[in-house]
């Protein structure tokens, strides 16, 4: 059985950790993949925009990233993808 004191410790850690990703220009981008290149993925977002975003091996991957996927993907203000995962 899990103690409350445990639960609240790890739902404070999820808020602070999620106050301090919108405090430093984190925000998320949502779109289908147009074009993949060895350190770029480009993505025609939702709302008609395309955005270049820069992966590299700090880019957290949630499966595989191809062509034609809509994705949602973490990013900062230089467009680096911090996550990126399939779109459900």
């Amino acid at each position: 059985m899990v103690s409350i004191p445990k639960v609240v410790s790890v739902l404070s850690c999820g808020l602070l950790l999620g106050l301090g990703l919108s405090l430093h220009g984190i925000h998320t981008i949502k779109g289908e993949v147009l074009r993949v290149e060895p350190s770029s993925y480009f993505i025609k977002q939702y709302d008609g925009y395309q955005v270049r975003l820069h992966i590299d091996a700090t880019t957290q991957m949630t499966g595989r990233i191809a062509q034609g996927e809509h994705i949602e993907a973490n990013v900062n203000d230089e467009h680096h993808a911090l996550s990126i995962r399939q779109a459900q």
